[in-house]
């Protein structure tokens, strides 16, 4: 059985779009748009592992650094960088951080249960 081409829907710079089966896909192109990627393995593997990630985060230039623990059950590529998602605290909601304001990060011995998916 041939397997269907991606149609190209747009170009953004550094990014291919194209029309997939479940809804559109984005690729990058340009290295610069792999901001953050250098923690990406930590991430990945604290995901595999269900722990969560102590880092350190600074959430514009000029801001005082956080100190923060996270429980990262997603990892998200877009036009600006790699985020992670953390679990929402009970009756809050999730939050993003971008990896590349972190400055510091390492695997802790907390666990973390990711939540039921509901279709």
């Amino acid at each position: 059985m041939a397997q269907k081409k991606l149609a190209k829907v747009q170009d953004i710079p550094g990014m291919k779009i194209y029309d997939g089966p479940d809804g559109p896909e984005m690729y990058t192109t340009d290295k610069k748009y792999f901001k953050g990627g250098d923690w990406l393995d930590l991430f990945v593997e604290a995901k595999i592992k269900k722990l969560k990630v102590k880092i350190t985060y600074v959430e514009s230039p000029g801001a005082e650094p956080q100190t923060l623990v996270v429980a990262p059950y997603k990892q998200i590529q877009s036009v600006n960088g790699w985020e992670i998602e953390d679990l929402p605290a009970e009756g809050g909601a999730s939050r993003r951080y971008s990896l590349q304001n972190i400055t510091e990060a390492c695997l802790t011995d907390e666990m973390f249960e990711e939540p039921d998916l509901i279709y």
